[in-house]
């Protein structure tokens, strides 16, 4: 089955009706219409400013790449007319000069890259808001569950904690934003205090409340872990899995190209067969060399081996937690593994952040 982003926090309508058939006694407390109202246009810009910022790295990646390859290539051009020549001279110069100033200088994507990791700082914390709200409110949501007039003052105290949550997370993200990237010490992204709040291990909606965040915190995360590490079959996808794939492939097939090109430079060379030791093959053989730093630049800056390892590690470790949540005995300790999960969600977001905001595409 195809994974639904976001389909965790229920912004969806067809989300939020399988919610309320399959949890219908707690399903109020998994739904948060302000919290979607501001999450749904942050979340586009944030998809919007990603796609750009790193169109345009690419962009500046490929203009490089076609300046050092013509001036490469200069040896293949001293029969064209003079005309031609400094056509494509200005050409690389144009290329060249164009690469560096969106490149080094940030031009056009550096700003895009910013703005698309403060706000997916954002719409990641205000997942965690919702499901620390839920793991923290577990004996009021119980309570909910039966009564009218607990369930609305649940949701009331929900609201003005998330208002005050959210004001405060809008009104400094960027400076947020550099903190995490910057700091050892980020704390643990915790919005509500641990309580030990007694609970009826008798009560009939416990499995649940339980229920209901395996399924739509453990469950959907290594979902969507397992859909993200996928290797597709297309040709090209965002997804780490592939990026990594189809970098490699083009590496490795430009080194064996180099190595075949200069075999047969040798070859010419003891046999004296002169096109085999012409200029066309030295150039060819500096053009996969410098594709082969092209593959590397675009290694640096999509960062996919490190999405890859960043992203089993991760999956690895919600699973452990969720074996441990699944073996508790005790609502307690099903409840410690559920904040345990949360403190470890928030700590893997401030890892992508880093990673993210020093990846570069600078060649």
């Amino acid at each position: 089955m195809a994974h639904v982003f976001n389909s965790d926090i229920l912004i969806h309508e067809d989300d939020r009706r399988e919610a309320r058939r399959e949890f219908p006694d707690v399903a109020f407390a998994l739904e948060n219409d302000a919290l979607a109202d501001v999450f749904k246009p942050i979340d586009r810009r944030a998809n919007l400013s990603k796609a750009r910022s790193r169109r345009w790295g690419v962009y500046s990646v490929l203009l490089a790449t076609a300046a050092l390859m013509l001036a490469a290539g200069e040896m293949l051009y001293d029969d064209l007319p003079k005309n031609q020549i400094r056509i494509l001279a200005a050409v690389g110069v144009i290329a060249a000069i164009a690469s560096v100033i969106i490149g080094v200088f940030g031009i056009m994507f550096h700003e895009r890259k910013m703005r698309w990791l403060a706000d997916r700082l954002t719409t990641e914390r205000l997942r965690q808001f919702h499901f620390q709200a839920y793991a923290a409110g577990a004996a009021e949501i119980l309570a909910g569950a039966k009564d009218e007039k607990a369930q609305a003052q649940y949701l009331a105290a929900r609201a003005v904690k998330f208002e005050e949550f959210a004001k405060g997370l809008l009104a400094d993200i960027d400076d947020r934003l550099v903190h995490l990237a910057h700091e050892e010490d980020v704390g643990d992204g915790m919005a509500f205090e641990e309580t030990q709040a007694q609970i009826d291990p008798n009560d009939p909606h416990l499995n649940q409340y339980f229920a209901a965040y395996e399924k739509l915190r453990f469950d959907r995360q290594v979902g969507y872990f397992d859909h993200v590490l996928r290797e597709d079959k297309n040709f090209w996808k965002h997804g780490p899995a592939r990026q990594a794939q189809l970098i490699g492939a083009v590496a490795v097939a430009c080194v064996f190209a180099v190595l075949g090109l200069y075999a047969l430079i040798f070859m010419g060379a003891i046999t004296n067969v002169e096109w085999m030791k012409g200029p066309m093959i030295h150039v060819f053989a500096i053009w996969a060399a410098i594709i082969v730093l092209t593959a590397r630049i675009f290694e640096e800056g999509f960062q996919p081996n490190r999405e890859i390892e960043r992203m089993r590690r991760h999956r690895f470790a919600v699973k452990q937690i969720q074996t441990r949540y699944l073996a508790a005995k005790t609502p307690a300790a099903k409840i410690a593994a559920m904040h345990d999960h949360e403190r470890l969600s928030y700590h893997e977001m401030v890892h992508f952040l880093k990673s993210n905001y020093e990846a570069q595409f600078i060649m």
